[in-house]
């Protein structure tokens, strides 16, 4: 099949088209993807498609000028970005020149710094220009960097810091976020004390609040900025050269640095964006997710700008300063498509009509959703109320590993008033099914781990630090398939339709949170004698987080201990982190060899008392009836 033909965009409207290209595909995923090479600017383009694993081996770019300058050089009155403030009189407009001259002007200062290719730069910013201006800047230089969610404390920044052996870190004085100041600068400086090694940082003064000043560590950006120009060039790297790595949490605690390349990461993210969502050159785009996850980094910053459309950025919540904040943006920016998590839906649903008040949204021509499994009643409410019955859902599957979103509904070909399914994949994306033992699922409907079988362009290249961990990670169950975690049946249409996480990795308002590594830490508090954090189903985060906790013997001062717990998680990871419920108990279910028996909290947690299954297994079965007893009385914290 020629190229032409391969790249047609009519191929998500004409469903001949699409289908004759979804079989070639699924057969030639390799070929498919050599076809799509045009749509990227390459300084020189890839004659090896695919080899030892790796995209586009000998292609040389840069993801900023794919970005950046060539929509720039095309179009520079163009809007490329849209900044919101949560005070709703303030907002700035960011056309393709200024984008890249700003960017470039933070790509100088970066480089007063002497910093090398193989340093990495730390990003703890909010959504704000200057985020987005670091971000790309990076990538103009061909210095990888990690984005650390603002949100997270400075132990968790530490700990990520000191995993990718970042010396230099890009944040602001402070964040404002929920009508609150959050003090990102001071965050910084308990996280240096926690850093194996001085760490300059760049200051980005947007709020004008004291901060304490180190003139050997710290440099203010805007004073840096008025020594260097707003020129430039691109440096080109490698398509497989790191562009940038996040974090993201694991069954085995610890977050893991999943690490992207440039040109496959790229030109998955920008094609499945703008096929899913029906992009065009008028189209304006909004993904609520913050850049410090790979939903708002792959879908709010590079996929957007990569294909010259409008991107919007907010840097507040969904419920303030007003319960219809998000609807207000949209009216008034005119957004044709909007992308945001369940979690933010449910925060809407919650304020009935007042979420919705004196809005439109009539300029929607597409709503999506990603970050979790879509519940039917957040579905129904997302296109019956907010989408006006009439506009298309896109509820979308992907990980931080997969570099963006493999399967989603295309809402101009399938059936989007059915419930409840990810669409069939994307061109290209091969995905399996495994049972128990390792074998084909091949009945229609039954329910298996989800396997993809041959790589795409975005998928992770490694883990920071760890040469083996991809492979033991993601290979080593189903040897030859990557193994997502997650389990899936496929229907008749081939529709994906994904039910959970087989591992314990929770969703928290679109989060991945191991609830191992909360256990670690509340461990450490001096009343703790044992915990076991486990998920439930929570009306606003998906899954909230319910921890089973046994006292030390002596401890009496239950409320101390509970709000010593708390203050160690909001401490240590984030606020986000916190146990939604806390119950104390005499003792935790353990099999014969000591092992914690986790289903049977997780069904405690629910709700669900009488539905243990075999419990022959466990030495002390006297202590449930307990547990069920303390929960009845739970509290949230």
């Amino acid at each position: 099949m020629d190229s032409a033909f391969l790249t047609r965009d009519d191929a998500w409207k004409n469903l001949d088209v699409y289908n004759k290209i979804y079989e070639f595909a699924k057969q030639y995923p390799v070929e498919y993807w050599a076809a799509q090479i045009d749509r990227l600017s390459w300084e020189k383009k890839p004659n090896i498609f695919f080899e030892d694993n790796i995209w586009f081996k000998d292609g040389i770019l840069n993801a900023c000028y794919n970005c950046v300058d060539r929509h720039a050089e095309k179009n520079p009155d163009k809007i490329a970005v849209i900044w919101q403030s949560e005070n709703l009189d303030v907002y700035e407009k960011i056309s393709y020149e200024k984008l890249q001259k700003e960017t470039a002007k933070f790509a100088n200062v970066i480089s007063k710094f002497e910093l090398k290719r193989t340093d990495c730069i730390t990003i703890y910013m909010p959504m704000v220009p200057e985020g987005i201006y670091a971000c790309l800047a990076c990538a103009r230089l061909g210095i990888p960097y990690t984005v650390v969610f603002a949100g997270f404390s400075p132990n968790a920044l530490a700990l990520r810091m000191n995993d990718c052996n970042s010396k230099f870190i890009i944040t602001c004085d402070a964040n404002r976020r929920g009508g609150k100041i959050i003090p990102l600068k001071q965050n910084i400086d308990a996280a240096r004390k926690m850093c194996n090694s001085d760490v300059r940082a760049l200051i980005v003064k947007r709020q004008g609040v004291d901060i304490a000043w180190n003139d050997k560590l710290d440099f203010d950006y805007y004073e840096e900025a008025k020594t260097v120009t707003d020129e430039c060039s691109p440096v080109p790297v490698m398509s497989n050269d790191d562009l940038f790595l996040l974090y993201t949490s694991g069954s085995a605690g610890k977050p893991k640095g999943v690490v992207q390349g440039t040109g496959g990461f790229l030109l998955f993210s920008s094609i499945t964006l703008k096929y899913f969502f029906d992009l065009h050159e008028e189209s304006i785009f909004w993904c609520s997710g913050d850049i410090g996850w790979m939903g708002g980094h792959a879908y709010s910053l590079y996929a957007p700008l990569c294909n010259g459309v409008t991107t919007v950025i907010y840097e507040g919540i969904p419920t303030y300063p007003k319960y219809s904040v998000f609807a207000e943006i949209i009216d008034k920016y005119n957004i044709t498509a909007f992308n945001t998590a369940p979690t933010a839906l449910r925060a809407m649903m919650q304020h009935g009509k007042d979420s919705l008040s004196g809005t439109s949204r009539k300029s929607l021509k597409v709503i999506g959703v990603f970050g979790e499994v879509l519940n039917k009643d957040v579905w129904m409410w997302y296109f019956n109320e907010f989408g006006n019955k009439s506009t298309p859902i896109v509820n979308m599957w992907g990980q931080t590993e997969l570099g963006g979103v493999p399967t989603a509904p295309l809402c101009t070909l399938d059936d989007m008033k059915t419930f409840g399914h990810t669409g069939r994949p994307f061109f290209g994306c091969k995905f399996v099914l495994k049972d128990k033992n390792g074998n084909n699922i091949n009945e229609k409907e039954e329910t298996g781990a989800l396997c993809i079988e041959h790589s795409m362009p975005g998928m992770l290249k490694g883990i920071y630090g760890d040469p083996d961990g991809m492979h033991n990670m993601y290979y080593s169950q189903f040897p030859g398939l990557y193994y997502t975690g997650d389990e899936a049946y496929i229907d008749y249409d081939g529709f994906v339709w994904v039910t959970g996480r087989v591992d314990d990795v929770l969703n928290v308002s679109g989060h991945r949170v191991s609830p191992i590594e909360i256990e670690e830490v509340i461990a450490e508090v001096s009343v703790v004698h044992e915990v076991s954090v486990v998920g439930y189903p929570h009306p606003i985060k998906g899954d909230g987080l319910y921890a089973f906790i046994v006292l030390n013997k002596g401890v009496t001062d239950i409320e101390n201990a509970r709000k010593l717990i708390i203050e160690k998680v909001r401490d240590m990871i984030s606020p986000i982190t916190k146990p939604d419920v806390i119950t104390f108990v005499e003792d935790l279910p353990k099999t014969r060899s000591g092992k914690i028996m986790r289903r049977i909290l997780r069904k405690i947690a629910a709700g669900y008392t009488d539905e243990f299954e075999d419990i022959t297994t466990i030495q002390n079965p006297e202590c449930i009836t307990k547990i069920i007893k303390a929960s009845n009385a739970r509290g949230n914290c």
